[in-house]
């Protein structure tokens, strides 16, 4: 199964065009993350209801929306989104009651800060966390893997290397933050506190991060057993611009 990655323009999983088809999509809209008539959800349709989870979750800490946490995006928490886009428009852009990648980082940013002002001691940055979020799923809480569809999430952790979380563990924003922060203190501490091997080692795992430094850190490298290169100097700058 291919995975429909991050607000994919195919809107697999139950995003939405947004609603005049006047802009591209798809965003979270008015019936997404609804169940699929006389069938269970699909793995790419259970990531986006999980993520409307996430979203509505997210109205009630910054809005006090009151909203039920039912995954499906209806008119309520439609209106909710409207009232926050109304209050952050200058984040968010002209309201219009759904979330796209603006409205999704506005609203899930507040938790990013919180989680890492109480890891300071860490060393992790902001910027560390939020580029390596938008790196990886471009804020989209419910993105699915091209290449490897046991990739969920914003921070795109993987099922099988992760086998003690749960789909739904995987997909909460929250759990992203700290995963993310957790595994760049552990780089930091295992690569000699250098930030851009440990950000490059978010790609290319501790041990590749490794065989890539004895090689002299090349911009462009091919992984041992892989066919295909990676622009690592690319990859490491993108993720630092926060």
């Amino acid at each position: 199964m291919n995975g429909r990655g991050a607000w994919n323009n195919s809107g697999l999983g139950g995003t939405k065009k947004y609603r005049d088809a006047t802009r591209p999509g798809p965003y979270y809209y008015l019936g997404t993350g609804e169940a699929p008539e006389g069938r269970e959800r699909d793995a790419n349709e259970n990531a986006v209801h999980l993520a409307v989870k996430a979203y509505q979750r997210a109205l009630n800490r910054r809005m006090k929306s009151g909203l039920l946490i039912d995954g499906y995006l209806g008119p309520v928490t439609s209106e909710a989104i409207w009232d926050f886009q109304v209050k952050h428009e200058a984040k968010t852009g002209t309201p219009w009651g759904g979330i796209c990648p603006d409205t999704s980082e506005a609203l899930l940013m507040p938790d990013l800060r919180r989680i890492v002002r109480k890891r300071r001691a860490s060393g992790v940055t902001r910027s560390m966390v939020s580029g390596t979020v938008r790196h990886e799923s471009n804020w989209d809480a419910g993105a699915v893997g091209y290449v490897d569809p046991d990739d969920v999430g914003l921070a795109q952790i993987n099922a099988d290397a992760h086998p003690e979380w749960t789909t739904e563990e995987r997909l909460q924003p929250v759990r992203c933050f700290k995963f993310i922060i957790n595994y760049y203190a552990n780089a930091l501490d295992q690569l000699d506190d250098n930030l851009r091997d440990s950000i490059a080692s978010y790609n290319l795992g501790i041990g590749g991060a490794r065989t890539w430094i004895r090689a002299g850190r090349p911009d462009i490298w091919t992984p041992p057993g892989s066919s295909t290169p990676r622009n690592v100097k690319a990859y490491i700058d993108n993720i630092l611009k926060g």
